[in-house]
């Protein structure tokens, strides 16, 4: 070989080895850069309702009923339906009597009740949303008898040996508790053990009238078919208001605040005045 073009050939050499070194260790770098974007991905939008929450609900129709297709439908079943939609949770339902749902709720394995009354001892296992709607009682006469009771108070009808029929265990407000609680006014009572056996004592004149939920005798009246014999008067006692009661040991006060809120949206839509006209029958 000649001696002068040998360091040519050497410099060339390494040139080369230089080159294919440099392009051994860029993509390597690029690499150890590009990892870390790979791991820090955006993570998925949650879904837009991630609350799910579980009513318990005792048969009282129209506020809380089977549909034939068995479905939970009622007044209160809408309302509160509506509110939680309004609040992002979506409900899911289970049927007992109302006092295993109260045990229910105190333990957490249901999330909440409807038309239910606070009290101090509620207080310690449960949380109350703002009152939805509020609970009151008409007095109901044979239609042709409407005329005769105008104008008068329920205490001057029962004076008057006007007998009226109430159905046990109901809580009626202050007024007709005064008069249960009068020896002489408290011998015109007639207790039923179930409200359905008013009905049909009015229509045989065994009782002059009885009290009931105005949505409850809507229903009632117009699915037995009573429109043309039993008629409302204008007497009525509020008996309080109801409330949304959670659990303490499954809900969370946020949740209770969004179902307040949401309560506040469908009154203002006009939502809660529709629900309501839909039942007034």
């Amino acid at each position: 070989m000649n001696k002068k073009l040998y360091p040519l050939v050497v410099f060339a050499f390494l040139s080369i080895l230089l080159s294919c070194d440099q392009s051994s260790v860029e993509p390597a770098e690029e690499q150890a850069t590009s990892s870390p974007a790979k791991v820090a991905e955006t993570p998925p939008l949650p879904k837009k309702n991630e609350c799910s929450l579980t009513m318990g609900w005792d048969p009282w129709a129209p506020y809380q009923y089977l549909t034939p297709d068995n479905q939970v439908n009622g007044l209160d079943v809408d309302l509160i339906t509506a509110m939680a939609s309004e609040a992002g949770c979506d409900l899911k339902f289970t049927q007992n009597d109302w006092m295993n749902l109260l045990g229910q709720i105190r333990e957490g394995s249901i999330d909440l009740l409807g038309s239910a009354s606070q009290t101090v001892a509620r207080d310690k296992f449960a949380m109350f949303s703002t009152p939805y709607r509020k609970e009151s009682f008409v007095l109901y006469v044979r239609t042709d008898q409407v005329e005769k009771h105008s104008g008068k108070t329920l205490e001057q009808l029962l004076q008057a040996k006007f007998q009226l029929g109430l159905t046990e265990d109901y809580i009626y407000g202050d007024m007709v508790s005064s008069i249960q609680d009068d020896i002489e006014l408290a011998k015109q009572l007639t207790y039923v053990p179930i409200t359905e056996v008013n009905y049909y004592n009015l229509t045989q004149a065994k009782i002059d009238g009885f009290m009931e939920d105005p949505f409850v005798a809507a229903y009632n009246i117009k699915s037995k078919g009573l429109s043309n014999q039993i008629a409302a008067t204008e007497i009525s006692v509020n008996s309080g208001d109801v409330a949304i009661m959670f659990s303490r040991k499954s809900v969370s006060q946020e949740t209770v605040d969004a179902f307040n809120k949401g309560l506040e949206s469908i009154k203002a839509s006009g939502e809660y005045q529709k629900i309501l006209d839909k039942y007034n029958l």
